[in-house]
């Protein structure tokens, strides 16, 4: 399908309908029918167009990824034909802020111009980005099937349907941990601290003892790897944790914050790497949110479906998480 085409011709249409005014002066019931179906129409289709615009901006982004010259300028020119606001652009990297948003719908235009989901979106993009949490969140048929119940559907409705369909806090921390997918890791989170620095540089009396001992599934062919290390620990994470998952070296390193003191010693930095062709979106903002690695995770590989996060503190929705023991077949000793 071409998008492009698809909606210049769609536009084309509705101006024609509105400028033709062909309604007879006393419609008939039939008339009355027909004028009431191409309202209907054209209502669905404002939705149909708020996702074919997200769907374009994904794949702009995409192509200017790595031209931040080209990029500035797509961004301003949005601000500029006020599809974005100066504050939405410096906050694109907050997971709810309207960049994110679009993007996320974007990603997703395939599912959401189904027709069977088409005709259950309203045209409003804060609402579209729920439904699509709620897709994910307990997959396509179910999400249809609480969608059909609901008429001008709005975004509380949705965050209603999410909470009443997701699995209670308490039969997931009760549920058996989570093995490892028999599917390769598309994306791997880790919050590498000081303490898992200590376990990986030391020397053990078999040189395999961490590659036995670490309980991680394959990398893809094509996977990301986004961490927060310390940047004392830099070294360490570079040379004896990230080959056990299949990458050779940083793709990039990143601050989390701006600096008011040129002292960086006891910093945490950002760490991402990929394998294949992979390619993670450009950072160019410090984040909202520096606690959260699986977000920042998110942000830079989006849409990976298989993800593994290493050293976690709690469960993450999406996220095969490994927390304490479920870490290691067997913790490491140096004997």
């Amino acid at each position: 399908m071409s998008l492009a085409n698809d909606a210049v011709g769609q536009a084309q249409l509705i101006v024609d309908a509105v400028r033709r005014n062909d309604t007879a002066p006393h419609p008939t019931e039939s008339d009355a029918t027909a004028a009431a179906d191409r309202v209907a129409e054209h209502w669905v289709k404002a939705a149909e167009f708020v996702v074919l615009a997200c769907a374009f901006l994904v794949r702009a982004l995409s192509a200017f990824a790595e031209d931040r010259e080209k990029l500035d300028v797509f961004l301003t020119r949005l601000v500029v034909k006020r599809v974005f606001s100066e504050n939405d652009v410096l906050a694109r990297l907050k997971v709810n802020g309207k960049l994110a948003m679009l993007g996320k719908i974007g990603r997703n235009a395939e599912t959401l111009l189904l027709p069977e989901v088409l005709r259950h979106l309203p045209a409003h993009y804060s609402i579209i980005y729920q439904i699509c949490l709620l897709i994910e969140q307990v997959g396509l048929e179910r999400a249809v099937a609480a969608l059909a119940g609901h008429h001008d559907t709005t975004r509380e409705d949705v965050i209603k349907m999410r909470a009443a369909l997701k699995v209670p806090e308490i039969a997931r921390e009760s549920a058996a941990p989570p093995t490892v997918s028999d599917g390769a890791a598309e994306l791997f989170a880790v919050r590498f601290t000081a303490e898992h620095g200590r376990i990986f540089a030391n020397d053990y009396a078999r040189p395999d003892t961490l590659d036995e001992c670490l309980h991680r599934p394959q990398p893809a062919d094509n996977a990301g790897l986004t961490a927060i290390v310390p940047i004392r620990m830099l070294g360490t994470f570079e040379h004896k944790l990230m080959p056990l998952l299949g990458f050779n070296t940083f793709y990039g390193v990143f601050l989390v914050a701006a600096l008011n003191q040129p002292e960086i010693t006891d910093r945490d930095v950002v760490v991402v790497a990929k394998r294949g062709s992979f390619r993670p979106l450009p950072m160019m903002t410090f984040p909202s949110d520096t606690g959260s690695v699986v977000e920042l995770a998110d942000f830079f590989f989006p849409d990976c479906s298989i993800k593994c996060q290493l050293f976690a503190d709690a469960r993450a929705d999406g996220w095969s998480t490994h927390i304490g023991d479920e870490n290691w077949h067997e913790r490491p000793s140096v004997r």
